[in-house]
Parts: C-alpha cells; sequence; structure tokens
C-alpha cells in the first residue's frame, strides 16, 4: 500500500494520534487528550506539546512539564516559566488575557504552584531558638525526604562519653531533636539516624508537598518549617559553644 509521508501536513491531528498510539501518556488530567513530541519508556520526555481541558508546550519529564514551558489555562489565561513535577516551580510570568486590552500580567517566582513574590524561596523557616547559623538546602532532584541535623564546635549534640576529656563526658553544648511533628500530616516514617562526636542528624520519609513540621528541641525550644517544593531536603542548625 502506498503511504504519502505529507500526509501530515494536510492532517496535522494525525501526529497526535500516532503519539497516543504509541502510548505517549502525560499524566496532568487536565493535559490528557492529544500530546506530541518526544516520548521515552511510554511516557512524554523532552520536548513537546500536550492538549486537553488546558494546553502546555515546552519541556516534559516522566509525562510531568518539567523546565521551561508554557501551560495555557482553558482561554483566559497562561503561564510561561519553569516548572517542576508539573507544578510552577521557579520564575515565571502569569498573563491573564483580557480582550480589546494588554494582559494583566504578575511577574515573579512561584513554588508548589503558589505565587511567593518578587524573591525566590521553596522554604519558610522560623525558630524560637538562637543558632549561630542555620541552612536549608533542597536537592536540584526531585524527592521525598527532609534531615534534620544539629551541630556544634565543642562538645557532643548526644551527650557521649569523651575519654579524652577527664570528666569522661563532653563539656560542650548539647542539645537534640526530641520530636518532629506535621500538621498536614507529611511524616511516613523515620529513615537514616547518624550520631558523631559534633552532630547528630535524622532523616524522615515525606508523603508529598507542601508540607509543615514542627520541631522540638531538647531544651523545650524549637522550629516551624514550611517545605514546598519536592525534593530531598537538609535543614542544618549549627551553635559555636
Amino acid at each position: 500500500m502506498f503511504f504519502d509521508n505529507n500526509i501530515y501536513q494536510h492532517f496535522p491531528e494525525l501526529l497526535f494520534l500516532n503519539a497516543q498510539d504509541k502510548l505517549c501518556k502525560v499524566i496532568p488530567q487536565k493535559l490528557v487528550g492529544q500530546y506530541s513530541g518526544d516520548c521515552k519508556y511510554g511516557l512524554a520526555n523532552g520536548k513537546g506539546e500536550a492538549k486537553g481541558i488546558d494546553r502546555y508546550v515546552g519541556s516534559f519529564k516522566d509525562g510531568q512539564p518539567n523546565g521551561k514551558g508554557r501551560y495555557y489555562f482553558e482561554d483566559t489565561a497562561y503561564y510561561e516559566g519553569n516548572f517542576q513535577d508539573g507544578l510552577k516551580e521557579g520564575k515565571g510570568e502569569m498573563h491573564y488575557m483580557r480582550k480589546g486590552r494588554p494582559d494583566s500580567t504578575i511577574k515573579g517566582h512561584w513554588s508548589a504552584d503558589i505565587f511567593r513574590g518578587l524573591k525566590f524561596s521553596s522554604y519558610k523557616l522560623s525558630t524560637s531558638s538562637f543558632f549561630d547559623r542555620t541552612e536549608v538546602i533542597p536537592s536540584d532532584h526531585t524527592g521525598h525526604t527532609v534531615t534534620i541535623e544539629i551541630a556544634t564546635s565543642s562538645g557532643s549534640p548526644n551527650g557521649a562519653p569523651n575519654h579524652a576529656n577527664n570528666s569522661g563526658f563532653n563539656s560542650g553544648y548539647v542539645l537534640l531533636l526530641n520530636s518532629l511533628a506535621s500538621p498536614t500530616n507529611s511524616i511516613l516514617k523515620t529513615g537514616a539516624k547518624y550520631e558523631s562526636a559534633f552532630k547528630s542528624s535524622i532523616t524522615y520519609e515525606l508523603t508529598g508537598f507542601p508540607c509543615q513540621l514542627i520541631g522540638t528541641f531538647s531544651n523545650g525550644e524549637g522550629f516551624n518549617l514550611e517545605l514546598y517544593k519536592a525534593a530531598d531536603w537538609k535543614v542544618r542548625f549549627f551553635v559555636n559553644k
């Protein structure tokens, strides 16, 4: 049977049908319908366009918008900027289209699909304890854990014996994480623990993001932490004592 390769010029919709026949899926329900673009392991990966109730043109990873792209919300608005796991994440612009008038535009930074302001932030930390340094660091890839680390410049966070000290114990500042709770029910289970002469850490597996965590230290004080984006997070508290 003769097949005209130029048929797609006359019937471009067949490009979408061909991609669907190969089971190249997109994950967000509002984008399910037609897809044209790169595919890997049955999922949209690379550059592509998906159209359902909404429409997205840009980079995909594992069936989700990831990287730079433009997302059209039906016919009323569109977002152009960065995405992670199908959510607005990073710098971007939201355009609300107005017939006969210029678009109403919001420019700034998003995290976990929510506008966070002109300055990028993917977390919020507040603490009632004094620390010489705090760090909240997300991984550069998608994840689902948070590691809480407490360190001192002298002494032992876990009060471990120091045989070089005549008293038998470190004389430094001892501080532990007594508990970690989640008002958003985001803690799945406790993972790896680590203790050394000057540092202790514990990792928790989380059910999803965004999430809220409330920690209590051994001195009765604590912290409130909100994590917006999906990542493997490391939270460090350091006391120079």
